[in-house]
């Protein structure tokens, strides 16, 4: 299996989102090296599942929706993939009418079993992983909402540059 570059960049966008806070998708795709273009349809998926939350306008930008720590590399390349499936067999339902005779069946099971559960780790684990600078931002935990004054707020550091 392949991790599109349509994941890769979402992982992308969701680390440098958890960095920074509120920031503009212009500041992200430049950060990263994105289309911004295609980092804007990213946001959309991502937006959309409940991970990142926008605003349009002057004091816009985006934004995690739930704290770091409730975000996972598997909900994420969902998000932009869909369903993870090594298979056709692996649907749900099947599509595959030799299940129960097919000796290789039980292998891709487990070995989706196990790619799942290895993606299953929160980004605020992923971003303990990060080579720290002297100048890095801190990890936002969440995003609580927009003030009147266009300001996105903060909400749990879960962790501060050493």
């Amino acid at each position: 299996m392949l991790v599109t570059r349509e994941a890769d960049y979402a992982i992308r966008c969701v680390i440098e989102v958890a960095q920074h806070g509120r920031i503009s998708a212009a500041r992200v795709a430049a950060l990263q090296g994105i289309s911004p273009t295609f980092l804007g349809k990213i946001v959309q998926s991502l937006a959309k599942a409940g991970i990142l939350a926008t605003r349009r306008g002057v004091g816009g930008g985006i934004a995690l929706a739930v704290p770091v720590a409730d975000i996972t590399l598997l909900q994420v390349i969902e998000a932009v993939e869909g369903p993870l499936c090594l298979n056709d067999c692996l649907t749900n339902p099947p599509q595959c009418q030799h299940i129960e005779t097919c000796p290789a069946f039980p292998y891709l099971s487990e070995a989706q079993a196990g790619l799942r559960a290895t993606l299953d780790v929160s980004f605020a684990e992923v971003i303990d992983r990060l080579p720290r600078s002297e100048e890095a931002a801190p990890v936002v935990a969440g995003f609580v909402g927009w003030s009147p004054n266009g300001q996105g707020s903060r909400i749990a550091e879960v962790g501060d540059a050493p």
